[in-house]
């Protein structure tokens, strides 16, 4: 994966070599509307993404929190998944502080075993066992406009598994470094 400013020297290189979209399409796992900007609209429309949520997330959590952040932070401003989930995960600690009843860490890593959350991407819930959240995967595509147009996402969330305990081809790999 590419990261940061390496991404827009691979999209435009890409391009300029003829690499279109509709001759090797591209999946990435750290572009979101934010940096589409930065990489030029027209050297990476066409090109797939991978997040949880996207500012065209067609719900009503989200139409309420995208309308609100342009209004915060600017009609040309853009939310992006990085942004939506620093958003849900203040908002799940503030849950969690209380239902705990106190800012005590385990009492509040306790008290947040099953939250959910209408979040702007969907109900999202904080695992019993890893405090990582079930989350919907998708994968959207950047338009010319620069925003991200969903074309899959999995039927719901997902169990958070991050140290690959249900994958049978994953044993040895990260389990002795997870706490279970």
């Amino acid at each position: 994966t590419l990261n940061g400013d390496t991404n827009v020297a691979f999209f435009k290189e890409l391009k300029a070599k003829g690499n279109t979209p509709d001759k090797i399409q591209t999946i990435s796992v750290s572009v979101a509307e934010e940096e589409v900007s930065g990489i030029g609209v027209d050297n990476i429309a066409g090109n797939l993404v991978a997040w949880n949520y996207y500012q065209t997330t067609d719900n009503p959590t989200n139409t309420k929190f995208v309308e609100a952040f342009k209004a915060e932070y600017g009609d040309k401003r853009v939310t992006a998944d990085p942004i939506e989930a620093g958003y849900v995960g203040v908002y799940l600690w503030a849950a969690a502080v209380e239902k705990a009843g106190s800012i005590e860490v385990d009492k509040v890593k306790e008290a947040a075993k099953g939250l959910t959350f209408d979040a702007p991407e969907g109900k999202v819930t904080v695992s019993d066992w890893n405090q990582h959240i079930f989350k919907t995967a998708r994968i959207g595509e950047i338009d010319a406009t620069g925003q991200i147009k969903e074309v899959w996402a999995s039927d719901g969330p997902i169990e958070p598994d991050p140290c690959l305990f249900n994958y049978d081809w994953a044993t040895g790999l990260a389990q002795g470094e997870c706490d279970a």
